[in-house]
């Protein structure tokens, strides 16, 4: 069976730690555990522990997974991991929970329930097929919705769709990560009453914005109700989405904000060349079109001019020399 995780240890927060603490808490450590803060012969480990920031974000930021992980704790998976998991059920040794899965009884989600009801969904945290998710994740939410595409259906969370019980519409959030939400693509979703379908996101698409699945909703005397899923954007660890556009701040050294320059600036594309303007003070912003969650949008670099942690002599001395003439 896979080792416990303590998600709550892993974003450096309490177990009352609200929705608003748990998004600054996994905001500050994804700045710091980022991999491409960190020099390339320590990336593997530095991704290892991003994958575990996310999935702990991706559990505590989601009101049913997190109850759901609140329920049994720590010590109901250790009593569930001693008899093997669910195929050493029978050995296992008496507990609270039997020796069988705590979390069963909170992975059955037959059907829709009720017209117009709500649903949640949330995307593998990196892409569409659960593969940055550790096995610690799949073995408590993998029966909630299938891990082949999405995990976690949720209950009942916010109001029904428009049309209501009559036409049997259904809405759901579809929570995504950036990047996928940037290059959209087919993928597969696993419905709440079994029925699988594939989903196409187009690229670049936005906060908000609703995809129609016709027919997969409610049954009525008139046929089956719609599915509409509403596009949520998780928060990122370098970048902040407003609307089409994105923001960036971008650090740069004294000389190359004097005499301008050529730096090298993230994107969802890939690293990309941006040219500074000579004489550029500090907090300057630079806009680069085309290059935002869509081509529609922007990407605006935010300039921090830094200073070296340690200077050489031949550095201090023309520091010095510029402090004397100016």
């Amino acid at each position: 069976m896979a080792e416990y995780k303590d998600y709550y240890n892993i974003l450096g927060v309490g177990k009352n730690a609200s929705d608003a603490e748990i998004k600054k808490a996994f905001k500050t450590q994804a700045r710091k555990c980022h991999p491409d803060m960190h020099p390339e012969s320590e990336k593997a480990k530095w991704t290892e522990k991003f994958k575990d920031l996310n999935e702990a974000y991706t559990v505590l930021s989601d009101k049913q997974k997190r109850t759901i992980y609140d329920q049994v704790g720590k010590e109901g998976y250790q009593n569930y991991a001693k008899g093997g998991g669910a195929s050493g059920a029978r050995g296992a040794r008496s507990s609270a929970y039997g020796g069988g899965n705590p979390y069963q009884q909170y992975q059955q989600y037959g059907g829709f329930g009720n017209s117009g009801a709500s649903y949640n969904f949330s995307s593998s945290g990196g892409n569409f097929n659960g593969a940055d998710f550790s096995d610690f994740f799949q073995s408590i939410f993998g029966g909630m919705g299938g891990m082949g595409g999405f995990s976690g259906f949720g209950q009942n969370f916010g109001r029904s769709a428009a049309a209501g019980a009559q036409s049997g519409d259904v809405e759901a959030e579809l929570a995504l990560n950036l990047e996928d939400a940037h290059r959209g693509g087919n993928m597969q979703l696993t419905l709440p009453n079994g029925r699988n379908v594939t989903v196409k996101l187009p690229a670049g698409v936005s906060e908000g914005k609703k995809i129609k699945l016709k027919g997969m909703g409610n049954p009525t005397q008139r046929g089956n109700g719609d599915l509409y899923l509403i596009i949520k954007i998780r928060p990122h660890a370098q970048f902040r989405l407003e609307g089409e556009d994105l923001h960036v701040p971008v650090t740069i050294m004294p000389w190359t904000a004097a005499l301008g320059g050529v730096i090298y600036v993230p994107t969802l594309d890939g690293p990309l060349q941006v040219k500074v303007p000579a004489a550029t003070h500090n907090g300057k912003k630079l806009k680069v079109s085309g290059k935002g969650l869509s081509s529609k949008g922007s990407l605006f670099i935010t300039l921090n001019i830094d200073v070296p942690r340690s200077l050489t002599k031949e550095q201090k001395d023309l520091f010095s020399k510029l402090a004397a003439i100016s």
